[in-house]
């Protein structure tokens, strides 16, 4: 009897050891300490037994390839910032997802986005999952904003030319050639970027490295100035980053510690851009201008982070060095006449910045825990001061300026504490400090204090209510405005970032999600910012809004969701045209309401079709009045679209499916600033016109996707 008892004891010791070296082999050493492979003795252990006869490695391959073919409404190229396109008529793209498996556990992912668009992507990942991977990664984004702006320029490299036939005017309305001698311009930015991560993880380490190429081309707004007269140019873009970036971490027993680097590079394929001048010089010889773009720059940063954690306490630490430099060769201060003699060749700028943070949050006791952080930043600009001559638009020399550091020190300190009641209900509190020391601003000192309450209460499983009130009030030392400069401020100017604000703000929420079929949420906030110490500047602002949201499942095929979110914002600010006391005073009052409407049907037609629709709705518009004597009132400034995106997907057969998309989109604004304007309403601004949209646009396309 005792031998048996023996035995049966002994062979469930064996099975808990079993099951002991399986929960090691998915949990981390540091929950199961002391159940580690090192501490199992092994020699006895017969493992040629232990080969599972059943387990096989899935060697297939996955997933579908999809080719498709679309037309797309292009006339107004805003439309391709919804599309992913803004080619016109018939385009092409590529879809793919893939999975490759092999019988040593190598895993290959192919996976490519609307590939051929200029808003598509893919990526190649491969390696061996929780070894080591390696990806190769491309994305497109295009932001389009119009192909309608007028200008009688012409590219030529860095170089604005016009006609070789102009004939300039005084103003824009004695420019005889000039509605002749327009074209359409578009306006528009491309980034390409080429990625690639790869990282290998060991038994007590992980060893990160990233690379990325961007390219960026197109055209943006650029605004030409010689005296009194300007002129809107469309200017060339073309200019590259590339990030190289490494990391190495260690762990341990309740600890964590690893070192990250980075080098940045910036290149601008244009270092100035010049135009021809369309007017008649106002003095002097003015003809043409010229202007620098943004130089070529490097970055590079290295950082240390550590964490340590233990019996529920944890404390994060972070300390990081970064160089920022700039060696371009300078321009000629002037193309127009003598050009001043500048102090140096380049400007051999550096700017050093050292950051430091830690951070500890632990549960005290059951019901409290505590949070609090410290972090630390200065920036210390070590370029050269010198005096640098002013050139006034290119045009005239009007003295000498030193260029100014603009260092800062930022410390931040945080703690916050949270206190549960019960299951149901617990208190979270908090108190931040935040203080700035600055040169070359207006204030040298700025410090704010923030206190914030949160309140969370759940008296059900299905429902759930809370409530944040935050209070915030920002001073400084005394405000003495730059004087080094020759149009100082108005001593009673107070810029926003640096003025004496009290700031408070609350929002209230409730959640339901008492079934499985149905969930909703609601939110609303209110703020309120007081600029106390302001005379001329921005003096008020007070903002409110709601959101709500919910989602219906009428059964596993069908269901709905719905979403609305309204917000405004009133503003009023004071000014002065007599460099005195205010005598203006402009209010601006802003709203925006989104409307989302959507369903999703499956498994029709013995599960072969999936049919889908959303319908978003958004409205946004400013209203701004401005009284001096008398009100006025600014011209309509709003932005209305309506958008249906709507698709059916229909598995024609097991490996081969088709689906069908459609996106309408109707879309309107209105800027006061150039409505119904064209090239030559202002005499002595050369513009781009009108710039407003107003258009009715679709997408249809279609897939033909391969399961493999």
């Amino acid at each position: 009897m005792k031998t048996h008892i023996m035995n049966t004891l002994a062979q469930h010791t064996i099975k808990m050891s079993l099951v002991a070296i399986a929960m090691t082999s998915v949990f981390s050493p540091a929950i199961a300490d002391g159940y580690g492979l090192a501490q199992v003795n092994r020699t006895s252990l017969k493992l040629e037994k232990w080969q599972c006869k059943r387990c096989k490695v899935s060697t297939d391959t996955q997933g579908s390839i999809g080719v498709g073919l679309a037309y797309n409404d292009g006339s107004d190229p805003r439309f391709g910032n919804t599309s992913g396109t803004d080619k016109d008529g018939l385009v092409g793209h590529l879809d793919a997802d893939v999975t490759l498996k092999g019988e040593s556990g190598y895993r290959t992912e192919i996976a490519a986005n609307k590939l051929g668009y200029d808003n598509g992507s893919a990526t190649l990942t491969t390696g061996k999952p929780g070894q080591y991977e390696v990806a190769f990664g491309y994305q497109g984004i295009a932001n389009y904003d119009t192909n309608r702006a007028l200008t009688p320029y012409m590219v030529n490299s860095d170089a604005m030319l016009l006609p070789e036939d102009w004939q300039t005017g005084a103003t824009t309305g004695q420019m005889i050639s000039l509605i002749d001698s327009v074209r359409q311009a578009e306006l528009m930015t491309q980034r390409d970027s080429l990625t690639l991560d790869a990282h290998y993880k060991g038994d007590f380490y992980k060893a990160e490295l990233d690379y990325q190429h961007q390219e960026r081309s197109g055209q943006g707004a650029f605004s030409g100035n010689l005296l009194t007269n300007s002129a809107m140019l469309a200017q060339p873009i073309d200019d590259s980053i590339d990030n190289l970036g490494a990391k190495i971490y260690f762990n341990g027993d309740g600890w964590l510690a690893g070192i990250d680097t980075m080098l940045s590079r910036y290149n601008n394929d244009h270092d100035a851009i010049s135009w021809d001048s369309a007017f008649s010089p106002t003095f002097g010889a003015a003809y043409s201008g010229q202007s620098a773009t943004t130089p070529d720059n490097k970055a590079y940063r290295i950082a240390g982070n550590a964490q340590f954690s233990d019996n529920g306490q944890q404390i994060l630490m972070h300390t990081g060095f970064s160089r920022f430099t700039q060696e371009q060769t300078f321009l000629p201060a002037t193309i127009n006449g003598p050009s001043p003699d500048l102090p140096s060749a380049n400007l051999n700028g550096q700017v050093d910045m050292i950051e430091m943070t830690i951070k500890y949050s632990g549960r005290i006791t059951r019901e409290l825990s505590l949070r609090a952080s410290y972090d630390y930043k200065d920036r210390d600009n070590k370029t050269e001061v010198n005096d640098y001559p002013q050139v006034i638009t290119d045009s005239y020399f009007s003295g000498a300026a030193t260029n100014p550091e603009y260092d800062r020190t930022r410390q931040k300190a945080k703690l916050a504490a949270k206190y549960r009641f019960s299951r149901n209900v617990y208190l979270d509190v908090g108190y931040e400090y935040d203080h700035n020391n600055y040169s070359d601003l207006d204030r040298e000192t700025i410090h704010e204090s923030s206190l914030y309450g949160r309140l969370s209460y759940r008296p059900s499983h299905a429902w759930s209510f809370g409530f944040k009130a935050k209070a915030q009030d920002r001073s400084g030392s005394e405000y003495k405005p730059v004087s080094r400069t020759d149009s100082p401020s108005n001593p009673l100017l107070r810029k926003t970032y640096l003025a004496d604000r009290e700031h408070q703000e609350y929002k209230l929420s409730a959640n339901y999600t008492g079934s499985a079929s149905f969930s909703a949420s609601a939110n609303l906030h209110l703020s309120q910012q007081d600029y106390t110490d302001t005379q001329i500047g921005l003096t008020d602002v007070d903002t409110s809004g709601y959101d709500i949201s919910g989602q219906y499942l009428i059964d596993e095929d069908l269901s709905f969701n719905v979403f609305l979110n309204q917000d405004w914002r009133d503003s009023e600010q004071a000014g002065s045209s007599n460099f005195s006391a205010p005598n203006w005073y402009a209010t601006a009052d802003e709203q925006s309401t989104i409307v989302g409407l959507g369903m999703l049907y499956q498994n029709l037609l013995d599960k072969q079709l999936s049919l889908g629709v959303d319908y978003n709705y958004s409205d946004g518009q400013s209203d701004t009045e401005v009284t001096q004597g008398l009100a006025t009132p600014y011209g309509a400034y709003f932005s209305t679209s309506h958008n249906v995106n709507a698709f059916a997907d229909y598995q024609m057969s097991e490996s081969i499916g088709i689906r069908f998309d459609w996106i309408f989109e109707q879309y309107q604004d209105a800027d006061w600033s150039n409505q119904g304007i064209s090239v030559d309403s202002i005499p002595n601004v050369l513009i781009f016109g009108d710039l407003s949209h107003d258009y009715n646009a679709h997408y249809f396309g279609v897939t033909l996707s391969y399961q493999l």
